[in-house]
Order: structure tokens, then sequence, then C-alpha cells
């Protein structure tokens, strides 16, 4: 049993690193009314540098879809600049900054999530500091688009505040776009939530009907987040400058079926979304539409721009669109779009709060965002656990611990199967031996003289691989979980292990070793400490099958070394894990040698006499 359980717990770090290498790389290669009350996808025009599709200047869209020339003249777009106004909202939650000019959020961060990678702690920042797109209108009138890039906004108040005890603070941003629009943004601030509440109104101000939207009809506007959302790096991938293991992530769109996708089929590209947004490893920037607006869902892919200088921002080439339908307006007529954006934790609580702007009984499923990959169903069961252990211990790393333990009770009694199945094995290699002698030319009798040794004796030959297997689903399970359940981002253990979603750091070195698997930039002792229990168990449990294969042999030999250097930078949660699983296992072989003096020893002098009479 133990050769062929260690053996085949490397096979599954071997699988889940080729599996994580070939992901990486498959992803890399992809005067306005008062507003207090709240009640796809054609390419849009945009300026040249803010990493879109440049529109052709020279032409207009009329009302009727029909391009006129326009004057080059008229290109002038206004950029964004390290003087720009700048306008703060704090939050119990959040710390937002916004353009004033360009009425786009530029930082948006997360007061009770600190950067990993600041010594200072600051609160983790999502929006990366190129990001231009973000809460960003796109017109598909190609006239009022080259209006918008001229206009500039500006705001009705300059700072809000609201962590002293304040219900609710408003913001409006208006502009006019051209002679013929105007329009206000407003967003609406609750101290305690993790959604922010956002209404656009559109008023025609002009004494002639406006088309808010190009040739196609299926699209008017554009609202975006993007390019990229920051990554939630850990000291070492930043000193080392490579990311380590990350799911799907990237721009996301939901239409109420299926999983959520970067990119919809061709058959539900005209499909009305739930939500799109920005998904990182344990966070989201998401953009929920009324429904009544039937919004669908657009992915703008940047090629040009730089993905392999900056490490710390997640899908810098993608932009997630929600696209809003054409509308006409009237002369003086108002329209009011609204949206509910959130930008926080994939925290299944959190999500599952979240309701649908002016639609509450509508299941917007934004757990959905939540990737627990193939054995998804075992890590929510998984987590569900932790949560409950958590509630009474409040520490997960205890948790992580009672559910190894919990695991090895359960499959106790095929562990003590297995323990016998290969004890009789061993006691039958005299025989199998003097079969192969006896049979070496013909394989088949053989094979058949050993199947009747085994079911003679009650042996199954298979039993030892028996106990790994329930193991597999949850090896996998507690991986997906560490990477992607938020609740295990910065949650302590004891002493030096301060984080289970991170490798655990006893003292930092001045310098690297890069080697084969992994890089060294500082001291670990979980994956020491687990690499003295596997070899260990190799004393307690590989000597039960000898083996004859001198490679093999040699290989056992390196196998502790071998999972050091695999584990070094893998999550101390999932170290922890193994190295419980080591200590269990250890002590179960103990019981069960202790308790071997008291099996039936096989009858194998029985056997050989039946087998003497059978041969006369």
């Amino acid at each position: 049993m133990g050769r062929n359980y260690i053996l085949a717990l490397v096979l599954m770090v071997i699988v889940i690193i080729v599996w994580q290498v070939a992901s990486h790389y498959m992803l890399k290669n992809r005067t306005v009314p008062e507003l207090e009350e709240t009640p796809t996808t054609q390419e849009a025009p945009t300026a040249p540098g803010a990493g879109e599709i440049p529109i052709d200047p020279t032409t207009q869209a009329t009302p009727e879809g029909i391009d006129t020339p326009l004057s080059p003249d008229l290109w002038t777009a206004v950029e964004e600049s390290p003087d720009d106004t700048k306008v703060n909202v704090q939050t119990d939650n959040y710390s937002i900054v916004f353009n004033e000019k360009l009425a786009i959020a530029k930082r948006w961060q997360l007061n009770h999530f600190p950067d990993r990678t600041d010594i200072a702690n600051t609160p983790l920042n999502l929006i990366p500091e190129n990001a231009l797109s973000c809460l960003k209108l796109q017109f598909a009138n190609s006239q009022i688009q080259l209006d918008a890039l001229r206009a500039t906004w500006t705001a009705d108040k300059s700072e809000i505040d609201i962590t002293n005890g304040q219900d609710t603070a408003t913001l409006i941003f208006t502009t006019t776009i051209g002679d013929k629009l105007q329009v206000a943004k407003q967003f609406t601030f609750k101290p305690d939530t993790y959604f922010v509440d956002m209404a656009i109104a559109f008023q025609n101000v002009s004494d002639q009907p406006l088309l808010m939207g190009g040739a196609e009809l299926a699209n008017g506007y554009e609202l975006q987040w993007g390019r990229g959302i920051n990554a939630d790096l850990l000291p070492h991938e930043k000193r080392s400058g490579k990311r380590g293991r990350r799911g799907k992530e990237g721009a996301k769109a939901y239409i109420g079926e299926g999983k959520p996708e970067r990119k919809l089929k061709a058959e539900q590209a005209m499909a009305t979304v739930l939500w799109a947004g920005m998904d990182s490893q344990y966070f989201s920037a998401l953009m929920i539409p009324d429904p009544e607006l039937a919004a669908t869902y657009k992915l703008t892919e940047t090629p040009q721009a730089n993905t392999a200088t900056d490490i710390s921002v997640t899908a810098p080439t993608d932009t997630a669109s929600l696209v809003l339908r054409s509308f006409y307006l009237e002369p003086q007529q108002t329209e009011m779009h609204t949206f509910r954006l959130y930008v926080g934790p994939k925290d299944d609580t959190i999500l599952k709060s979240i309701e649908t702007p002016n639609a509450p009984d509508n299941p917007l499923r934004l757990s959905k965002i939540i990737d627990f990959g193939f054995f998804w169903f075992i890590a929510w069961g998984m987590l569900w656990i932790f949560k409950g252990l958590h509630a009474v211990l409040g520490n997960y790393g205890l948790a992580i611990i009672l559910l190894t333990a919990l695991v090895k009770l359960i499959s106790y009694p095929f562990t003590r199967k297995a323990h016998n199945s290969m004890k009789k094995m061993q006691q039958l290699q005299p025989q199998l031996l003097e079969l192969k002698e006896k049979y070496r030319d013909d394989p088949q009798k053989l094979n058949r003289a050993t199947m009747r040794l085994y079911k003679e004796n009650g042996v199954n030959p298979l039993g030892g691989c028996i106990p790994w297997l329930p193991q597999i689903p949850i090896f996998w399970a507690l991986f997906a979980l560490l990477g992607s359940a938020v609740e295990l981002r910065g949650a302590p253990f004891l002493l030096w292990i301060d984080d289970l979603s991170a490798p655990d750091t006893l003292i930092e070195l001045p310098f690297t070793i890069p080697l084969l698997v992994t890089e060294i930039d500082a001291i670990r002792l979980l994956p020491i400490i687990n690499g003295l229990t596997t070899w260990l168990q190799q004393k307690f449990v590989g000597n039960m099958t000898p083996t004859t294969d001198n490679m093999q042999a040699k290989l056992m030999q390196f196998m502790p070394l071998i999972f050091i250097f695999i584990f070094y930078n893998w999550a101390s949660g999932f170290v922890l894990y193994w190295l419980c699983n080591n200590v269990f296992t250890i002590a179960q072989q103990y019981l069960q040698n202790r308790n071997a003096t008291d099996e039936e020893p096989i009858a194998t002098v029985d056997t050989k006499k039946r087998n003497n009479a059978r041969q006369k």
C-alpha cells in the first residue's frame, strides 16, 4: 500500500502542476434632472491611446444611421493628467477615488482586505493604475461619441465620508455632450455594504429627436469596466516577478444558465445578461443592470497591451462591457437607467445578499463567480464544514486538521482492509515466485494459477489502492478551495503561519535560489516538516511492499526531498493538510502493526498441499 499510495499522490501533484501551466498558457493567449430618487455587440469608437479601436473622425452617424462627413478639426479628445481633480469617497468598506474630469473610478480599495505585498498593510486596490474604462460610457453614435470624448464632467461634491454613522450619501457627475445631450451619473453609497447604486440620466436638451445609438438598434451605449483588475499578489510572487496558481480570471458575464464565461457563444451574443465585470482570484468588480434594460455583454480585447511587464494586473487586455439598446429621446425628454455595482470579495454570504436593482425577486446567482473546479460540490461541502468549525474554534488551521482526521477516520475500515490485503500479499510472495518459476514459459497458465492462489487465500491484488481513492477528490477540492475561498485568505493558524492561503515564512532570505520546480527566497518550516513525515511514513508503510525495481526504489528514497521542493511555495493550508494526513497515516499504521499479531496467519502450508494434490 505504501508505495502505491505515495506514487499516486505524486502523480496527482504532477497533474495539478501540468494543468496549471497549461491553463496559464491558454489564458495568456486571450442641466440635468434631479436624480435623488433612483427608480450586442458592435464596436464603439474611442480615442486613440485609450487602448480601444480608434474611430474614423471623418464620418458621423445621423439619427437614421447614415454616415456623413465630419471635419477632422473636431478631433480633440480630453485626456487624463496628473493634475486632474480627484473626488474621494470613504465608507466603512471602501476608499474610492474618482477622476472628476472623466467621471471614472481610478482607485477602489477594500478597507478590510490589506494588500499582502505592502508592509504597511494598505487596503487592496482593485483598479489598475492605467485602467481608463472603469464606469466609462461609450456611445455607438459616432457624433455623440466624438462629442463625449471632448466633454468634461463636473462633480457636485469633492469629498464624501460616511464612516461616522451617516446612512447614505450621493455623488453626481454631470456633463453636456455636444449641444443636444446632457448626461448625469449618480452614485449612492451606503456605509456598510459592498455595493453601490448607480443611475445614469440622459436628457435631450434640443428641439429635435435624438437617436441614442448607431446603425444597429442593439447597440446604444456601453458601460465599461477595465482594462484588467489588480491581482492579489503574495510577497514571494512580487519579489520573484512570477505569479503562482491562478484560475480562469478576467472578464466574466452570466446570462442565468451554465457558468459565467469570458466569451459567450455565438448563439448567446444577444442574450440578456444578469451581470458582467472583472474577476480576480478572491475578488470581483461586477456591473448589475436593471433587468428592464435587457443589457447584453461585450468583451473588448486589446492585444497591444503589454502583458509581460507587470504581473500585478490580471487580464490586462480585457474590458468587460454592458451593452444597452438604442433608444430615441424626444425633445426635452429624459431617460434614466439604473445599475448596481458590486466591488468586493467573492464571499458566498455577501454575494447572496446582493439584490437585482428594481427587481429584488429576480435571482442574481452572484455566487456563480466562485469557481471551485471539477469537484465543486465537495469543495462547497468542505467550506461549509470549515465555516462551522471556525465558528466554534475560531481557527481555520484547526478546521483543516479536524477535517483531515475526519477523512482518515471515515476511510479507516478501507485502510485496515488494505493493510490486511497487503500483508497477505507479502506472505504469498514465496508461492508467487514458485509459480513464476514453474510457468515462466506459459504466461496464461501463470496468470490463471496466480489468480487461483489469490482467490483461495482471499487476497485482492488491488486492495492496496483502496485507501487513497477517496482522498483524490478531497485533495483536488482542498486545492481549489485554498485558491478560491476568500474566507481562507489571510486566515492565521499559529505562530509564524499567518495566512493559510500563502506559503509560511519563518525567515526571509536576502537572496533567491532558483530551482527547477520552485524558487527559494525564504525558510519555510511546514514543507520541511512535511518532508520528514513523508520519510517516516515510508518507514512505517513503505516496507509493506518490497520492490524489485531498482529505479522505483531509488525514486522512493528521494521522494521526501522531492516533496519538500514541490510544496515549498504552496499554500500553507494545503501543506498542513498533507502533513496531518502523513501523521494520521503513520498513527494508523502503528496501530495496525501492533494488532498484526492477533490476525490469523495465512495457511501457506495447507495451500501448498492443496496445490500439490491438484498437480498429482
